[in-house]
């Protein structure tokens, strides 16, 4: 009975510090608050920089979603998965997502590659008008993103090869870069270890900001008339990290099959 009221008192007091505010917390135990985050770095051209600032170190870590490494696509309920979408994202979670390819080093495009263990960059080079997202895990895999006014290819054309990454092509809106993504091929589950399925009709817009030094805002929305009913979207905050990317390739030292769990 003395052990149930110590767990009754320690709970009550955590949420009790739950609704004090921050600052006060911090004040109490003697500590300073985070300081404020620089404003957001630009480039000679007005735009946001979205990576490094001259002189700098860093890259894009985990978000601040419920999801793995921090993603965030909204309730299940909400998505509005066609009956073999749903049935097909049912079974991976119901065998712990088994058949998911990244472990076996397969390159994580769309929404996956700003969920996904190890981080990324990104590079914007206006004078050749082409952005550059460069992955930190797995296949340490890279993508361009054209920003020169041209047009997607015709992916129905018998030449057209479907990738993992698509075919990108970026503009600014304001202080947001906004990018139309096609071409996606069937192999890699570009949302995320949770496994919502895609298909080669996949058209992706993603919306990137950065509000503040720290923090990047990434907002995909997914139109996929093979696999939902109807365009969806979500979205998280990613945070900077101050320093280099670790060294890791899924091809040498690889560490993904032991967390295979599934039946």
């Amino acid at each position: 009975m003395r052990r149930h009221g110590i767990r009754i008192c320690v709970t009550i007091a955590a949420v009790a510090a739950m609704s004090v505010p921050a600052a006060t917390l911090f004040a109490q135990a003697g500590a300073k608050p985070p300081a404020p985050s620089k404003p957001t770095p630009r480039l000679a051209d007005g735009k946001p920089n979205l990576g490094l600032a001259p002189g700098g170190n860093g890259y894009w870590g985990g978000g601040d979603g419920p999801l793995v490494q921090g993603a965030n696509y909204g309730p299940l309920d909400q998505i509005p998965f066609q009956p073999w979408a749903r049935g097909l994202h049912e079974y991976r979670m119901k065998t712990l997502a088994k058949d998911d390819p990244y472990p076996a080093c397969v390159p994580h495009g769309g929404p996956r590659q700003f969920a996904a263990a190890g981080g990324f960059k990104i590079l914007q080079l206006p004078d050749v008008q082409r952005i550059y997202i460069i992955s930190g895990g797995a296949a340490r895999s890279w993508r361009v993103i054209y920003m020169d006014g041209r047009k997607h290819p015709d992916t129905t054309a018998d030449t057209f090869n479907p990738g993992y990454m698509g075919h990108s092509v970026g503009h600014w809106e304001g202080d947001t870069l906004v990018v139309d993504t096609v071409g996606f091929n069937e192999r890699g589950w570009i949302l995320g270890r949770e496994g919502m399925p895609t298909t080669e009709a996949l058209h992706l817009v993603e919306r990137f900001s950065r509000p503040n030094y720290n923090t990047l805002r990434y907002e995909p929305t997914i139109d996929d008339p093979g696999a939902y009913t109807r365009p969806w979207s979500g979205g998280w905050n990613l945070r900077w990290i101050e320093q280099d990317m670790e060294e890791y390739f899924c091809q040498d030292n690889e560490r993904d099959s032991k967390n295979l769990v599934g039946e």
